[in-house]
């Protein structure tokens, strides 16, 4: 099954873009030294998974090598990016050739040089410098796991990799140490003829543990953790000292859920960090389904069919829509999206922003009471009006929650940190008042 995840959601989390020049989810990551493993940190990326096991093999394979692999494979970039090249744009030999014709031509490159057998011979070299690192790493990785306890999926990977450099022909290579005119032409016919698919599944290889690599090194860097991920029938999500990785020195907070209290409501003015926690919390739950580790302590969450976010939410001219009904259309999709995903992570930031006060306390009550009887589901939802609150309380699965703000020398100081209850704060006059907008109208 797929996990559901759409455009709005990963431009709110800045999976991918990044938001007035910022950081993007993508960049934290990408300390990928090939072209290949950067592809293949943004396929991971693009494509969350819903399998236990798929993602536990990926996430405990970047564990180990962030704790005992930490220099990863011995490869060189160039010759890396060179290889890939050779075996992609080049033309096939059909046959293998005699030692004197191969002389021959490395004779005649020299008196005519021609880009192809330069291509080849810096291919053949390249790819048996790529052979050469594989094995070993592949020393080392079996090394290691006679230490350490190894993930299966490294462990497999690597006895397909042993399995095929055992054959003379890689054997050969291995041992070479300087090549001689027919070694190019032999390995060439091997490389892209006859082994042409083993080569290729050595090229992936590289890029795969390129990108485990990285994302190993960002764990590092930014103090991020490995999520316990469970089956969905726990029905869980809890998360201990959750921060957003893009805010230097963030204040970190607590969330939990379960069958009993799935929807956490949450109040408070603007700059109290609503917006923030929401986006910590979406890309938390994205990373953990891509089988990357989380900026939190400590994580555990039942496996969901998909993240819904409206956060960034803004008008649509092309389709002649107000910001109002941009809104409800978001909540339309979603609500959509839940008749066939049971068990989503859905975050609404400030609801019905984009009409009256009337409009959107009877638009959001309504709306939050509704999606309380969905059981199945996680919903996080923030809003500047209290006093929908009280209203609510009826609801038990609901849980009441604000960011603190305390007072000092008559001025609000943020806290950034989660508490339980309803905000009664209101700032709107005294940042109004701070900007001196009234005398700044009257003296026009």
């Amino acid at each position: 099954m797929k996990f559901e995840v759409d455009n709005q959601t990963r431009r709110d989390l800045e999976i991918f873009g990044t938001v007035k020049g910022g950081m993007s989810v993508v960049s934290l990551f990408d300390f990928t030294v090939c072209i290949g493993g950067r592809r293949k940190l943004y396929n991971f990326l693009s494509e969350p998974l819903t399998d236990v096991h798929k993602i536990t093999e990926r996430k405990n394979s970047i564990a180990f090598f962030q704790q005992h692999l930490p220099s990863g494979l011995d490869v060189d970039k160039n010759s890396l990016d060179f290889t890939e090249y050779y075996l992609r744009h080049s033309s096939l030999s059909s046959k293998p050739i005699s030692k004197l014709r191969a002389f021959e031509k490395k004779i005649m490159s020299k008196i005519y040089p021609s880009n192809e057998y330069y291509m080849v011979e810096t291919g053949v070299s390249a790819t048996v410098e790529l052979l050469k690192a594989i094995h070993k790493f592949s020393l080392l990785l079996d090394e290691k796991a006679r230490e350490y306890d190894c993930p299966q999926y490294l462990l497999d990977h690597n006895k397909t990799v042993k399995g095929l450099l055992s054959q003379p022909a890689y054997s050969r290579m291995i041992k070479t140490k300087r090549l001689k005119a027919y070694d190019i032409t032999d390995f060439d016919y091997v490389f892209r003829y006859t082994n042409r698919d083993d080569v290729l599944f050595f090229l992936e290889l590289v890029y795969e543990y390129d990108a485990f690599l990285a994302i190993a090194k960002a764990a590092g860097k930014y103090k991020l953790s490995y999520p316990e991920v469970v089956p969905e029938t726990e029905n869980c999500l809890e998360i201990e000292d959750l921060f957003h990785p893009f805010v230097d020195g963030a204040i970190a907070n607590n969330i939990q859920f379960d069958n009993t209290s799935n929807l956490l409501f949450i109040s408070g003015p603007n700059m109290a960090g609503k917006s923030t926690f929401l986006k910590a919390l979406g890309v938390s739950v994205y990373l953990a389904h891509a089988g990357f580790p989380v900026p939190a302590s400590k994580m555990k969450l039942s496996v969901l069919s998909g993240l819904s976010t409206t956060i960034n939410i803004s008008d649509n001219l092309a389709s002649g829509y107000s910001h109002f009904y941009a809104e409800v259309m978001r909540i339309k999709e979603v609500a959509q999206k839940l008749k066939t995903n049971k068990n989503m992570l859905v975050l609404f930031d400030e609801l019905f922003r984009g009409t009256n006060v009337k409009d959107a306390y009877d638009g959001t009550l309504a709306i939050v009471s509704a999606f309380a009887q969905i059981r199945t589901s996680f919903f996080v939802i923030s809003t500047h009006i209290v006093e929908v609150a009280r209203e609510l309380e009826v609801e038990k699965n609901i849980q009441f929650c604000y960011f603190d703000i305390q007072e000092k020398d008559g001025h609000p100081v943020y806290t950034y940190k989660l508490r339980k209850g309803v905000s009664e704060v209101r700032l709107g006059m005294y940042i109004i008042r701070k900007e001196g907008l009234i005398e700044l109208i009257k003296d026009l």
